[in-house]
């Protein structure tokens, strides 16, 4: 079995609204390719945005949503799908 993101792979997108301004944001891609060049082979256990900690499992993809609006970062989960 395997298991995939359904974000990355096109299945849907998942709509969020900016905390600042209530436009909707747009996703960028995966929070681990913005890390540093060999995150996406480092353990996914925890991430740094702007001095904040996200601590994750293993049944979830983090994503990074930016606001076409003000310009605000923001992470969102995704669950994994099992297929």
């Amino acid at each position: 079995m395997s298991e995939i993101c359904p974000v990355c792979n096109g299945l849907y997108d998942k709509q969020i609204q900016c905390s600042n301004c209530g436009m909707f944001m747009i996703q960028a891609g995966k929070l681990e390719d913005y890390n540093e060049p060999y995150s996406p082979y480092l353990e996914k256990n925890i991430f740094v945005l702007n001095n904040e900690t996200t601590t994750t499992g293993d049944n979830c993809c983090i994503h990074l949503y930016t606001c076409p609006n003000c310009d605000h970062l923001e992470h969102g989960a995704i669950q994994i799908l099992s297929i």
